[in-house]
């Protein structure tokens, strides 16, 4: 892997510097595979997302090869503009990530990425692999260098065996459940709201947001739609209310960490961990660093309650790798993605870091969440988060409007119509058809 260094100048009134990472490749071939000479691919990524499988991956695919992949790593806070800044001024590179590869669709111009979906690797994706990375118009841009996954509560399954308590179903019981834990002297719910770790939030929202599809999962289609074209507001879905106020009704009972507020990702894990707290919203991307340094926590997973009913879970595509339809070296980058999709490889993959795959051929190992998200995924429980759907979502507006929801700044009725007028904003620039009078 060649280790690269670029400066990027100011633009807009932006000045970013890159971040790069060496890392030593295994192929000493000087032919690709396509028969001409030795190829660079330049690979832009996060850090926060360049794992070491992903490292052995690319190693494989250099000696595999004979080409070098440049990785150009960026911190996540920074990715995105600086990405904009590359692909503006033709300096883009092969391959690129993005946060999630169905929201890519929304966040970054659709024209930047090349159309997959006409590879023979598409055809082997199974159904709900398939739902969790096609874009609305079912494009298949992108395959998960994260696993993709669901988001959910997260319990620490010792502290419930040891306390006699059960799965919650119902949002009174859920509430039971945490006045137990509280008597217990443990921390029912941990929350996560520290600058750049909002998401932590944002997650319990999500799920819970989920609910109004599955309320309506015969007229799923038409409830997009209208949603999308602004023919249905998100004010007026009673659900999305209804699951503020129970997030809100969770701080005003005690239930969550009191130090929420400067509670980052890596502070989770260790309330999580050490068993400060008994539950924590999120999805199985938390595995790999948690059990890093906890390796005998054993997790189980449900969907908030809500009201009445279990509830839903929310899916997410995991961050994706997609190929520049600009690319320099395009064939290069598609024979990169052929590889990584290969049943070999993605074996190989998931079996350093276990889940969920997105391919129906491929025998992925299961981590401890996998069971109970399939679970919901096969009950017809579990559906594509609003950052997914929602072309007008903006997903940092939302991490910032919980956190002052969160604090007591702001009822939920007020956030979903400060939410609905930044949409507005949102979409009328994109040209969205409804939003503009």
């Amino acid at each position: 892997m060649k280790v690269g260094t670029n400066k990027l100048l100011v633009l807009s009134g932006l000045v970013a510097t890159s971040l790069l990472t060496a890392c030593t490749g295994g192929g000493n071939s000087e032919r690709s595979e396509s028969g001409g000479a030795s190829k660079t691919l330049k690979f832009m990524i996060t850090s926060e997302n360049y794992s070491n499988r992903l490292k052995d991956f690319i190693a494989q695919y250099e000696f595999s090869s004979g080409n070098q992949v440049d990785v150009q790593l960026f911190p996540a806070t920074e990715y995105e503009n600086i990405l904009k800044i590359k692909m503006l001024s033709d300096e883009g590179p092969d391959l690129f990530v993005t946060d999630d590869i169905a929201m890519s669709q929304f966040n970054v111009p659709q024209e930047w990425f090349e159309d997959l979906t006409g590879e023979p690797w598409a055809s082997r994706l199974s159904e709900s692999g398939r739902t969790m990375i096609q874009w609305n118009d079912g494009r298949i841009t992108g395959l998960p260098v994260t696993n993709p996954g669901g988001m959910g509560m997260l319990y620490n399954k010792a502290i419930f065996a040891k306390l006699g308590l059960e799965v919650p179903k119902t949002w009174d019981d859920f509430l039971a459940v945490c006045g137990k834990l509280r008597q217990a002297g443990i921390i029912p719910v941990n929350i996560q709201l520290a600058n750049g770790s909002e998401f932590g939030t944002t997650h319990m929202m999500h799920q819970l947001f989920a609910n109004a599809e599955l309320n309506r999962s015969k007229e799923a289609d038409r409830f997009w739609h209208d949603l999308n074209t602004h023919r249905l507001k998100i004010t007026e879905v009673k659900e999305y209310e209804q699951a503020l106020e129970q997030m809100v009704e969770l701080k005003e009972q005690g239930y969550i960490n009191e130090d929420f507020i400067s509670t980052t990702f890596e502070m989770s894990q260790e309330n999580l961990g050490t068993g400060r707290v008994a539950m924590h919203p999120a999805g199985d991307f938390i595995l790999e660093p948690l059990l890093a340094k906890y390796p005998e926590l054993e997790l189980g997973f449900f969907s908030l309650p809500f009201g009445d009913t279990p509830g839903a879970i929310s899916l997410y595509a995991g961050v994706g790798v997609s190929v520049n339809s600009k690319a320099a070296h395009k064939e290069e980058a598609l024979n990169f993605i052929r590889f990584f999709a290969a049943k070999e490889q993605q074996e190989i993959y998931l079996q350093k870091s276990p889940g969920i795959s997105v391919f129906a051929d491929v025998d992925a190992k299961p981590n401890m969440l996998s069971g109970d998200l399939q679970r919901y995924i096969d009950e017809g429980k579990a559906f594509m988060g609003m950052f997914g759907r929602y072309a007008a979502w903006n997903d940092m507006d939302a991490r910032k409007m919980m956190q002052e929801m969160m604090l007591g700044r702001k009822t939920p009725s007020q956030v979903l119509t400060e939410l609905n007028a930044k949409m507005e904003i949102v979409a009328k620039g994109k040209n969205l058809p409804g939003w503009n009078p």
